[in-house]
């Protein structure tokens, strides 16, 4: 399935050169952290169910959901100044604390203006850990989404993965870190659902190019429905631990009529590396990668 995503992913024009580089300059970025105790910070954005919460109708989120080639399409930054990935670490709605702008230049992409795909230091690509809030968005995959009385469930062709938004909870005291959080939701406007999300661990990238988070990341997300057939999303990063400021991301999407999950996209570590043995090592003179065998 990698292999369907690549050519995918070269149909739309992404990048993905190939690189030499010296073993010894290929970047340990587990190494560059947050110089505080993330735990002791308070995020920006209040978090959680508003206290003076309208009553709302409920939004026909149903069909499935895709991105919107003519607005933007999936892209590769989740900066809404920069969904290119062009400006990574010069976007202007991106206020870095100094070792998070270290981190994003420091991570090699896999695709993008910056792709250095044999060195890449995706950790999505070497252990298929899942992609989490945002970057989930970052593929040419549908979404669909569920809604019920008690929950709405997220379900993603890429993985496949599934999110359960509770709309009758509080986040706990203190959540356990996961990939996906920890999501509660509510209505608003008649046409929008809001996620409140806490509790990720800090292992994810936010989107392709490498941006990080920590643990405190806290994120907002406004599915909006805009007509019968588009859905606009809406996400608000708040993380002290590595920017100054929340900053904002921005997603369209089409409804679909092809059909869900009639691919499996599911990640292989193995696929992934023969993959690249197949595909990139043939082209790749130095033989410095980070892919196994």
């Amino acid at each position: 399935m990698k292999r369907l995503f690549y050519a995918m992913a070269l149909a739309a024009g992404l990048s993905l050169p190939a690189v030499a580089q010296d073993p010894a300059k290929i970047p340990d970025t587990s190494k560059i952290v947050p110089p505080m105790d993330v735990s002791t910070l308070k995020n920006y954005l209040p978090v959680g169910r508003p206290a003076n919460l309208k009553p709302s109708a409920i939004p026909d989120l149903s069909g499935d959901w895709a991105a919107d080639n003519k607005r933007g399409g999936f892209g590769q930054s989740l900066s809404a100044a920069d969904p290119g990935g062009r400006m990574r670490g010069k976007e202007p709605d991106i206020k870095y604390l100094p070792w998070a702008l270290q981190r994003t230049l420091a991570e090699n992409p896999p695709t993008g203006p910056d792709a250095k795909y044999e060195v890449t230091t995706d950790p999505q690509m070497h252990y298929c850990e899942p992609h989490g809030v945002g970057r989930i968005y970052m593929h040419p995959v549908k979404a669909r989404y569920v809604q019920t009385p008690e929950a709405v469930y997220i379900l993603h062709e890429m993985g496949p993965a599934f999110r359960v938004v509770w709309l009758q909870a509080d986040h706990p005291a203190d959540p356990d870190p996961q990939y996906w959080g920890h999501s509660i939701g509510w209505y608003e406007g008649g046409d929008t659902l809001v996620v409140d999300s806490v509790g990720f661990n800090d292992r994810s990238w936010l989107d392709q190019v490498g941006h990080p988070h920590t643990e405190k990341l806290h994120t907002i997300e406004r599915f909006k429905r805009i007509g019968a057939d588009v859905l606009e999303y809406d996400i608000t990063i708040d993380d002290p631990g590595a920017y100054a400021a929340p900053w904002p991301g921005h997603r369209n999407f089409i409804k679909s009529t092809t059909g869900f999950m009639r691919y499996m996209w599911v990640c292989s570590v193995r696929d992934n590396n023969e993959h690249y043995q197949n595909t990139f090592a043939p082209g790749n003179d130095s033989g410095v990668t980070t892919f196994g065998k």
